[in-house]
């Protein structure tokens, strides 16, 4: 990735060309596939887009992973916020299309994609746009519950910080095997999570009132997901998609902040 990031010296040079204040360039986008190492011995190739507010700066990186819908308008409005308080916004899709489009993937296995997080941050650490002692991770349902099992490693530098939207505690306390390292933040949909859902699991616990899965949805009403109760309604929720992501804010920067 260090090879990728070269490439932030022409566009920075356009940019100026074209207009845009040499001491806060546009943000630049840049995207690409990468095969990281898994335990097992095997590659895995997964998709990334990295956005950074300002090339040639080592900045805090937000790796943001989506939920089975793969990298959509969530993702999208979350890269967004994270651009805005001047972080390095990293959307990966861990199970990108075939090249033509053909073969569907599988879902992905939450402890599988915790494996895959802790692979991209090794690469992450390397690169020069990225701060490698200010890197979180943020996921969407089953993507909340990777980016917890990304906490999940042996030893060596991990994630500044680990938070997930609407990850379902049922799943996620039943997979938990040890307690995040560094602080962990978890927004659950009050309207379908009961009380004390994920408790004892190491991270703080913010119940979102009335809210149901994904309510960072944009499409309006009319959409459904399939869950092992049945088909459940999706109900988009602009105040609580602001104020969850208030808090996420909040909390990356504390989390930042202490460390040394």
């Amino acid at each position: 990735m260090q090879g990728l990031a070269r490439l932030a010296v022409p566009s920075l040079i356009l940019a100026i060309l074209a207009g845009a204040p040499a001491a806060w360039p546009q943000p630049m986008a840049d995207s690409f596939e990468i095969t990281l190492a898994m335990p097992e011995g095997r590659g895995h190739r997964v998709a990334v887009m990295l956005t950074t507010p300002a090339p040639g700066r080592a900045l805090p990186g937000i790796v943001i992973l989506p939920d089975e819908a793969g990298l959509d308008g969530r993702t999208a409005r979350l890269a967004d916020v994270m651009l805005t308080e001047g972080w390095v916004a990293i959307e990966m899709d861990p199970e990108p299309l075939s090249p033509d489009g053909a073969a569907v993937p599988p879902p992905p296995a939450p402890r599988r994609l915790g494996q895959l997080l802790r692979a991209l941050h090794g690469v992450l650490r390397s690169d020069i746009r990225v701060d490698p002692e200010r890197i979180a991770v943020l996921g969407l349902g089953t993507g909340g519950r990777g980016a917890l099992h990304a906490a999940q490693d042996g030893g060596g530098p991990g994630f500044a910080a680990h938070a997930a939207l609407y990850p379902g505690c049922a799943g996620l306390s039943a997979e938990m095997e040890a307690a995040p390292g560094a602080p962990a933040l978890l927004l659950l949909p009050g309207a379908e999570e009961p009380e004390g859902a994920c408790a004892g699991l190491g991270a703080a616990v913010l119940r979102m009132p009335g809210a149901t899965y994904a309510w960072d949805h944009s499409l309006g009403t009319g959409i459904w997901r399939w869950s092992a109760a049945g088909s459940v309604p999706i109900r988009p929720d602009r105040p609580t998609t602001e104020a969850g992501e208030a808090k996420l804010v909040s909390f990356l920067a504390s989390a930042f902040s202490g460390v040394r």
